[in-house]
Formats: structure tokens, C-alpha cells, sequence
């Protein structure tokens, strides 16, 4: 009888048992929020509302909120900091945090699929052309592009390809963006050690994100006219666009720069991690949330595929381009 009734007083708090949630984004500053989850209040409410239909999965007293799962994911890309300080940090256990964060992943770049596009209407390919031409004054213009290395732990197979130039392991994310910072385009699949030139080639080739016809103009090597020179200029100053847009990404999102650890996860779920990371980015973007204050510095590969520029069209393009 003992035994029956310890039992059953144990059934009893088990149901009594429920989350204490310390997380209440209503009880903290906006500068706090910015600080540790980059959004201030109303857009992780905003965020909330959006991924609450697909994270509330019981009502049981001892679920996790939706909110709370929300700020622990914030968490993670912001710092990039261990799930187990996290987890510490919120009454999480470590495995909590990280069902927390691959749940929201996987949301986040269910919707990045969707949501990060080229333009496609007339009205916003010239919307992007004219924002590109006042920028710079290069004409025609739809995105611009480059490469940079997210930090990865050695992965078990195939570890050598994820190793890099500068000798680290990492994916290859190819991105472009339009004159205002906003992602466009990224490709994640490439390991560290794939040229930009290739997955340039691969991708235009077969990604039908890009347009039928793509032109990539880089800088001249050795230039020779006055003509050539202001191309060289208007280039440099377009391109600087991506630099910094992928600069201020990794500054918003640290767990996708080596300042915020290197990302304890297999390749597949890194590639998700980073283009989640690029969907929050273009959030800020649209809704206008303020850009860090310190910068990070871009590690993509300078003159992205300049070969390819060489080659039938790209070069006529140049040409006209500097002549004028």
C-alpha cells in the first residue's frame, strides 16, 4: 500500500509539474532585447505571433511558450553561445535548447524558401536597377554578389573539403543582395574549400532563382582608360554593398562569425542555421531594426569569379560599359 500511494503521489506532482518561464520579453528594455536577441519588443512579439502556429505543439502545463522558444533560438544566433549556457541561463536543460533551436530552424528556413527571391515583376527589377544606379552609377544592375566562410567544427566525412584558404573549417555561403542589404539570393550548399568561381558556374547553370541570362561584371585588373578607371570606381563602391551587408549579418547573427564559436553541428544543419540567420536579416532590413555598432569583417573570397567576366558576354558588357 506504501508503495501504491508514493506512487501515486508521485502521478500527482508530475501533473502539478509546469515550466516556470524567467523569459518575458514585456519585463525587459528594448536595449537589453537588442543586445541579446537583435529585435526590439514589438517584432519579437511580431516574431512570435508569426512562428506560434507552427512551435505550439501541446497546451500541457509544462510546455515551453512559444516566446520562450523564440528568445532561447534569438539567443543562440546572436552569440552563437553554447546551448548549455543557454539552457542555464533560461531553466533549460542542454537538449531542451537544442529541440528548441533546430524546431525553430527548421521553420525559419521552410520560410526563407519561400521569402528570399530575386525580384520578379517589371516594376521591381527596375526599382532595384535605378536603386543600384544612383548608388554608383553602374547601370543595369540586379544584385550583387559574393562569398564568405561560416565557421564549422570538423565534420566526420569528407572533413578535408570544409577546410579553407585561410585553413579553418567552414561552408562556402554564396549571397546577393540588392542596393538596400536585402538578401536576394544565398547558396549554402558548398564546403569551405569550393572556390566562389565554381559555385558561381554551378549556380547560374542551375538554380532557376537567377535569371536566364546572368552577367557578372568585376573590376578590371589593370586599368587603362579614364573610362576604365570610372568603371573600376562604380564597381568597387557597388560591390562594396555585399561586403558590407554580409558584414553586418555576421555582426547581428555572431554564431555565424568565429568571434561567436564555431557552430557545433553537422554540415546540413549549419546550412540551415545560416540561411535562417539570412531570413532574420532581411527582417531587420525591412522593419528597419538598428545595425550593430561594431562591423565584422567579411571573409569572402576577393573578386568573385573574375574568369568567368572574361568570357564571351560579361567582357562585351565590360567593354560598352567603360566606353561610355
Amino acid at each position: 500500500m506504501e508503495l501504491v500511494a508514493a506512487y501515486l503521489q508521485g502521478r500527482a506532482l508530475q501533473r502539478e509539474r509546469h515550466y516556470r518561464d524567467p523569459l518575458d520579453p514585456l519585463h525587459v528594455n528594448d536595449n537589453q532585447l537588442l543586445r541579446y536577441y537583435r529585435f526590439p519588443r514589438h517584432e519579437i512579439l511580431w516574431l512570435c505571433e508569426v512562428l506560434d502556429p507552427y512551435l505550439r505543439r501541446t497546451r500541457r502545463s509544462h510546455a515551453v511558450p512559444t516566446h520562450t522558444q523564440v528568445l532561447v533560438a534569438l539567443r543562440f544566433y546572436a552569440s552563437g553561445t553554447f546551448q548549455s549556457v543557454i539552457g542555464d541561463s533560461c531553466g533549460l536543460t542542454q537538449a531542451s535548447v537544442s529541440r528548441i533551436i533546430a524546431a525553430v530552424t527548421r521553420v525559419l528556413t521552410e520560410k526563407a524558401r519561400i521569402e528570399i527571391k530575386f525580384p520578379s515583376s517589371a516594376n521591381d527589377l527596375m526599382k532595384t536597377v535605378q536603386d543600384f544606379s544612383r548608388f554608383a552609377n553602374l547601370p543595369r544592375v540586379i544584385g550583387a554578389i559574393d562569398g564568405t566562410h561560416i565557421p564549422i567544427k570538423a565534420p566526420y566525412v569528407d572533413e578535408h573539403i570544409y577546410v579553407n584558404r585561410k585553413r579553418f573549417h567552414s561552408l562556402n555561403l554564396q549571397v546577393v543582395c540588392n542596393a538596400d542589404g536585402l538578401i536576394i539570393s544565398y547558396n549554402t550548399r558548398y564546403p569551405g574549400s569550393t572556390h566562389d568561381a565554381f559555385i558561381w558556374s554551378n549556380c547560374a547553370l542551375r538554380d532557376s532563382g537567377y535569371p536566364l541570362e546572368p552577367y557578372l561584371l568585376t573590376p578590371l585588373s589593370n586599368p587603362r582608360t579614364p573610362g576604365e578607371t570610372r568603371y573600376n570606381r562604380s564597381n568597387t563602391r557597388t560591390r562594396g554593398i555585399i561586403e558590407q551587408t554580409c558584414g553586418i549579418l555576421k555582426s547581428r547573427f555572431k554564431c555565424l562569425h568565429h568571434s561567436g564559436r564555431t557552430l557545433q553541428c553537422d554540415p546540413v544543419k549549419c546550412s540551415k542555421i545560416a540561411i535562417t540567420c539570412l531570413l532574420l536579416h532581411n527582417y531587420c532590413v525591412k522593419r528597419r531594426i538598428p545595425i550593430p555598432q561594431e562591423i565584422a569583417e567579411n571573409d569572402g573570397e576577393v573578386n568573385i569569379a573574375a574568369k568567368a567576366a572574361e568570357r564571351g558576354t560579361g567582357r562585351a558588357v565590360r567593354a560598352r560599359l567603360t566606353e561610355n
